[in-house]
């Protein structure tokens, strides 16, 4: 074959190659057209009355269930859990049940908060040093806490490390009267276990617990009225007007069943002062209008709350009168 027709085919060749490539590319560029749907417009008529614009306010409406065990019937306990003869709604003597007083999603966000509060107490050892007794009153009231779970009579989180975190929390509380850098590394390794747990881990157990509890060593009074205090203040704030209690009911609960928690612990065999009647019987006192604040926070009652609430305080005030 001559060169000149080598040159005629070459051409030919590159011309018809050159013309399928520019189809091909202009083929993409069609293909890759796409024409979209316009973005739908709502107005506030289209979804009004089928989104709650307050859940706690529109969804929770009535009562809520009360937590019963087998075969128990709802008129064999007052709102404060303790038992009661033929219905009577007066405190008995018998024993009560931690499920009537607290629930359990109010010791798991307990739990989780004192886990918040704990991952700003224990950083370094110089601010140890100096704050070490706010790392002593998380790690009292985390000891309380598990105590409860130890013997919650209902399902609640974390119940199968209750007996492990409950006497390493009270170690750890116990470490804490004092800003050593020994106490704040044994601190330090129970916030890490309690991390852990939290996020759905184990729980990293450093010693076995004793099987029965006593209540004298899990926590000590002081604690306690330090959590009541708080509670205190923060009801009454919540409930100084229709609208502060309209916004904080979740709160208001929260913090009456921790109230409720508090003051039975107060009762516990070995607990300081709880062999005395009269002290006892303020302690139920104070059970019982947490349980009335309770239940005017499930019937959206603000008069009956600021009443129930006045009641905690008169409660307290009468203890710390007789038992300084």
């Amino acid at each position: 074959m001559c060169r000149e027709t080598l040159i005629v085919w070459f051409l030919i060749f590159s011309t018809f190659a050159g013309g399928t490539i520019a189809a091909t590319q202009v083929q993409e560029r069609k293909s890759k057209k796409v024409t979209r749907v316009k973005r739908p417009k709502f107005s506030e008529k289209d979804w009004d009355g089928i989104y709650f614009r307050n859940l706690f306010e529109d969804g929770l409406v009535g009562p809520r269930p009360a937590q019963l065990m087998p075969g128990e019937s709802a008129g064999t306990k007052t709102a404060g859990g303790f038992e009661t003869e033929g219905g009577d709604s007066a405190v008995s003597e018998t024993t009560s049940q931690w499920s009537g007083l607290v629930s359990a999603s109010t010791i798991e966000d307990e739990v989780k908060a004192i886990q918040k509060r704990l991952a700003m107490e224990v950083t370094t050892p110089v601010k140890f040093k100096s704050e070490y007794s706010k790392a002593h009153q998380s790690f009292s009231m985390l000891s309380m806490l598990f105590g409860i779970v130890r013997e919650y009579d209902s399902d609640v989180r974390w119940k199968r490390f209750a007996n492990e975190a409950q006497i390493s929390f009270e170690r750890a509380a116990a470490n804490s009267r004092v800003g050593t850098i020994q106490a704040f590394e044994s601190c330090k390794r129970r916030k890490g276990d309690l991390e852990e747990m939290v996020r759905g881990g184990n729980f990293n157990a450093s010693e076995k617990a004793p099987e029965e509890l006593d209540w004298s060593a899990v926590v000590d009074r002081s604690p306690i009225m330090k959590r009541l205090q708080q509670s205190k203040e923060l009801l009454k704030q919540m409930s100084a007007n229709e609208k502060e209690f309209s916004d904080g009911t979740e709160k208001i609960f929260h913090e009456s069943e921790l109230v409720a928690a508090m003051g039975y612990a107060l009762m516990k065999e070995n607990m300081t002062d709880a062999d005395d009647d009269g002290y006892l019987d303020l302690s139920k006192a104070m059970i019982e209008a947490a349980s009335q604040t309770k239940a005017a926070v499930l019937n959206n009652d603000y008069d009956a709350a600021s009443t129930a609430i006045n009641l905690i305080d008169q409660s307290c005030n009468n203890c710390h009168d007789e038992w300084k």
